[in-house]
């Protein structure tokens, strides 16, 4: 039998190359692992009754997310206010969750680590009573009651406002205020359970009509206000940034839908609703003066200041840049 020679520099090649195929397979290999995903395999989003998330319910709606990130599990979760949405992104079972910048600045404040994503309505909201014995805050005697959403929430931070400058004390009407939901605070007034309700669209407008009165417009107080605005952690941004900027895209086009397109965003909307409200009474709604969406955020750093002032905050905010997420930077707000 022939013997066949091998020669050592053919060995060396084979080794080299073999080397090099293994260090491929491994770069290959574990490479895929270090490059984040575009978003996460669940995600909750968060957000309260009201006309305030139009623009968001449009894009659950439309399933927008769920067409571009179909490997993700979406689930949306209507809660009753911020500061179960802030317990819930705390806990890390809601990753976004939409709310007012009362809620907001506490957890900012405490350390939850959220900033803001992008604002969604300005809308006015209005303190309202059926009561014909009260016509101002100065009108509240001890055990009458004032219907609100939460205690650190920004109709709390207007009352709280108001009281200081009319009754000398922030805190002078916190023994009167009732948390609960806008939609039952809504039968409340109706019925003469409570007062007042400090409420926002469309129950003020439902509440109008049947006979209550408006006595304060936040307008008033703070000016323009983000009543509501889109929060994530900026740690859960920063892992999923593709996830953040896609969400903050198909805001920035549901906000220009309803503000160009009433009708077309009123009939989402109604879609939504299984037509429980009607395609006309969302356009009548959405199109009131009262109402108005947008994108930039308003009237934070007023709100920090005065709940700074008053003891609600340990630090507030000098700057909008030192609450927003990168999707803001350069938009603008205050």
């Amino acid at each position: 039998m022939q013997k066949i020679k091998i020669s050592k520099r053919f060995i060396t090649w084979v080794l080299l190359i073999g080397s090099a195929l293994l260090m491929f397979v491994f770069v290959a290999c574990t490479s895929g692992n270090q490059t984040p995903s575009q978003a996460p395999e669940k995600i909750t989003i968060a957000y309260q009754p009201g006309m305030n998330y139009a623009n968001l319910l449009i894009v659950k709606e439309q399933q927008i997310l769920e067409r571009q990130f179909p490997q993700t599990q979406f689930q949306w979760q209507e809660l009753s206010n911020g500061a179960a949405i802030r317990d819930g992104i705390i806990a890390n079972q809601i990753q976004v969750g939409a709310s007012g910048p009362g809620a907001f600045l506490v957890g900012w404040d405490k350390g939850v680590g959220w900033k803001i994503l992008a604002s969604l309505n300005y809308s006015e909201f209005w303190l309202i009573t059926k009561n014909p014995n009260i016509k101002s805050i100065k009108d509240f005697k001890p055990g009458m009651k004032i219907g609100l959403p939460s205690l650190d929430g920004v109709q709390a931070i207007v009352l709280r406002k108001l009281a200081q400058k009319d009754l000398g004390s922030p805190t002078a009407l916190d023994e009167n205020l009732q948390v609960i939901a806008h939609p039952l605070g809504l039968q409340s007034l109706l019925t003469g359970q409570i007062d007042a309700h400090f409420t926002t669209p469309p129950f003020e407008f439902q509440e109008v009509e049947k006979g209550g009165r408006v006595i304060i417009k936040s307008s008033d107080i703070f000016g323009k206000t983000s009543i509501a605005s889109l929060f994530a952690t900026e740690k859960f941004y920063n892992q999923y940034p593709e996830f953040g900027k896609a969400l903050y895209t198909a805001i920035v086009d549901a906000t220009k839908l309803v503000n160009e397109k009433p009708d077309e965003a009123a009939r989402i909307l109604s879609q939504m609703d299984r037509g429980k409200v009607s395609q006309e009474q969302y356009k009548k709604w959405l199109t009131n003066k009262a109402v108005a969406y947008g994108i930039e955020p308003r009237a934070f750093l007023k709100c920090g200041a005065f709940m700074h002032e008053i003891g609600m905050l340990n630090k507030q905010p000098k700057s909008i840049d030192e609450l927003i997420l990168p999707p803001l930077k350069g938009v603008g707000g205050d």
